[in-house]
């Protein structure tokens, strides 16, 4: 029993050398309790894979490309240039005979009327192309005449004066009873036409359409005063 007791301080001394060696190597403390460890990060977020560029895809950047140049570029020259509204005038008109044959159908009216129109352009920094500019007189709604003003085109800030004269006979439903009793005839004559606007070396391709209106009440041999006209479009 003796011999038992004297070797139990030795196996103890033992049992804690391979305790301590356990302990080193497997990562446990004297006291038997396992350390806890952190769980391992999960790993990152890998991004998507970038997708390939096709032609086709190719082809539509480039097209947007030069879609936003082209409005960039025109922004920027309308902004340097900025065209004003062609301005109009009739300084004088003059209705030398208007006449209304009502036994006919429909009834047939004569007229001569000639009249002086003042056209300005002005912008600073835009010419006017005219491809084509006519006035047309209308009575009572209903159009008795054309003719075509010599005006081709404008230079920039500049004002002429053309004139335009209308001659001849129309049929239509004219009412002569609204004039008869006071010799005053409401007139309006339109000038109409196309124009293209000329943006220092450059030249638009598409022409406007320009409609400007003048009302005019005339006398017969009377010339009227200047009237501003108003324009629709341009």
């Amino acid at each position: 029993m003796s011999s038992h007791l004297g070797r139990l301080p030795l196996a103890m001394y033992q049992s804690q050398q391979e305790r301590h060696v356990y302990t080193f190597e497997t990562g446990y403390v004297d006291s038997g309790v396992p350390t806890q460890y952190a769980p391992d990060p999960s790993p990152p977020a890998q991004a998507p894979p970038r997708r390939r560029l096709t032609p086709f895809r190719i082809l539509v950047r480039v097209f947007i490309g030069i879609c936003t140049f082209i409005g960039v570029l025109s922004l920027l020259i309308w902004l340097i240039y900025r065209p004003r509204t062609i301005q109009m005038a009739v300084d004088s008109a003059t209705l030398w005979s208007f006449n209304l044959n009502s036994t006919t159908s429909p009834p047939l009216l004569s007229y001569n009327l000639t009249a002086g129109v003042s056209i300005s352009n002005p912008s600073k920094r835009v010419s006017v192309y005219y491809d084509r500019l006519q006035v047309e007189g209308f009575y009572q709604e209903e159009r008795f005449g054309r003719a075509a003003l010599p005006l081709s085109f404008q230079g920039v800030r500049r004002t002429d004066t053309v004139r335009g004269m209308l001659q001849g006979s129309s049929a239509g439903y004219f009412d002569n009873a609204m004039a008869s009793g006071t010799g005053v005839f409401p007139l309006d004559l339109w000038v109409v036409g196309t124009v293209r606007y000329k943006y220092g070396e450059l030249t638009t391709t598409s022409a406007s359409t320009l409609s400007v209106k003048c009302p005019l009440v005339l006398q017969l041999m009377e010339a009227s005063t200047r009237v501003e006209c108003i324009v629709i479009s341009s």
